[in-house]
């Protein structure tokens, strides 16, 4: 995993829609001109617009950095004062996707989107979403408290997030069962002086299986600390994780939780390999570091659960994490819009040399569209 760092950003990116879903206005900033462009299904797969524009909720007037607005995503940033709502990460998100659906048609495999929960005490002050011509989606959300190296990590990320534009396709033979990839998402939490958590995942949908009653759904659930002394320079260190995924959150009918991965216990520095059914399996690996990893999942209550324990002084003042997956099983609807699971990350840190514990949780509330 990554060393995450900061840097100092003096200015503020936010994105203006489009007023119409069929054309796009890119502005210059003297706004002498402006480019009207048809947008159709092949100049969506390739169009991406840069436009510069200050607007009231702008940290500075001056605009340093590009602000983004093309058809298919959207890219906003903001101050602790000034931050983004849940209701605004909505509506922003509805007019992307509904843009999306009357140029290219709805896709073959559900469309996946995924809302926050904002814990007391922060703020979101980063978002970005985009939705890929093959209707895959991607989503950035970044959580800070009221403190301006929080915050200046929180837009360091962002901009990572924004500049790895990539095409994601899928795998397997056409015809026969095969995992697509429907979405992926990430989400921070960082708060000075106890350290930071990710709360990433990637989320799959099995294509041409037999039936004409079931779906099955997995997710790869990518989650890493990074404790106050190493973001902060604090005494705070990693002290324990916990990681829930909640398919009975679910308003599909008859959620049942098919499968997860690891189980068991594992201590120490080791590669785990993840493999999820049903077939074919949906496989992948990491490396865990000097912890101990408890399954805790119970199938009665559709619910894989694990704790990460940090051992050794390197794990707990080092960033660290695990990679675990589960699968679901659920009623193939008609049509509409159905919360999934809740996906939730939970970063339990202590402070050195006395046991003082502080907690912080990122949790996403995931659904998919018909």
């Amino acid at each position: 995993m990554k060393k995450k760092g900061k840097v100092t950003i003096g200015a503020i990116l936010i994105v203006a829609l489009l007023a119409s879903t069929a054309l796009l206005f890119a502005a210059n900033t003297s706004g002498d001109a402006s480019e009207e462009v048809n947008i159709n299904k092949e100049s969506y797969v390739t169009h991406r617009s840069i436009s510069q524009q200050p607007t009231s909720n702008a940290l500075t007037e001056k605009i340093v950095n590009k602000t983004y607005t093309p058809t298919n995503e959207i890219f906003l940033i903001r101050n602790f004062t000034e931050p983004i709502s849940v209701e605004e990460i909505k509506e922003k998100r509805e007019e992307i996707i509904n843009n999306f659906i009357d140029v290219m048609g709805k896709p073959k495999h559900a469309i996946a989107i995924a809302t926050p929960e904002v814990p007391e005490g922060v703020r979101i002050v980063a978002y970005g979403f985009r939705i890929y011509p093959n209707g895959v989606t991607a989503q950035y959300v970044g959580m800070a408290d009221d403190d301006e190296e929080s915050v200046q990590i929180i837009h360091e990320h962002a901009q990572e997030w924004y500049d790895k534009y990539e095409v994601l396709t899928s795998t397997g033979v056409l015809g026969e069962p095969h995992w697509v990839e429907i979405g992926r998402n990430e989400g921070e939490i960082y708060h000075n002086p106890h350290g930071g958590v990710d709360n990433n995942y990637v989320l799959f949908q099995l294509a041409d299986d037999t039936s004409s009653t079931r779906d099955w759904f997995a997710i790869h659930h990518i989650f890493c600390m990074y404790p106050g002394c190493h973001v902060y320079g604090s005494n705070w260190r990693n002290d324990y994780g916990r990681l829930k995924h909640d398919w009975s959150a679910s308003d599909f009918g008859n959620p049942q939780l098919h499968d997860h991965d690891p189980m068991g216990t594992h201590t120490g520095t080791q590669t785990i390999s993840v493999s999820l059914g049903p077939s074919p399996a949906l496989q992948w690996s990491y490396t865990q570091p000097e912890v101990t990893t408890l399954d805790e999942s119970d199938s009665s209550i559709e619910l894989a659960r694990w704790k990460e324990t940090f051992n050794s002084e390197a794990a707990q003042t080092h960033p660290g994490g695990m990679e675990p997956g589960s699968s679901c099983g659920v009623n193939q609807p008609s049509g509409g819009t159905y919360k999934l699971l809740d996906l939730v990350a939970e970063g339990h840190f202590k402070l050195y040399p006395i046991p003082a514990p502080a907690t912080l949780t990122h949790t996403w509330h995931i659904s998919v569209m018909y």
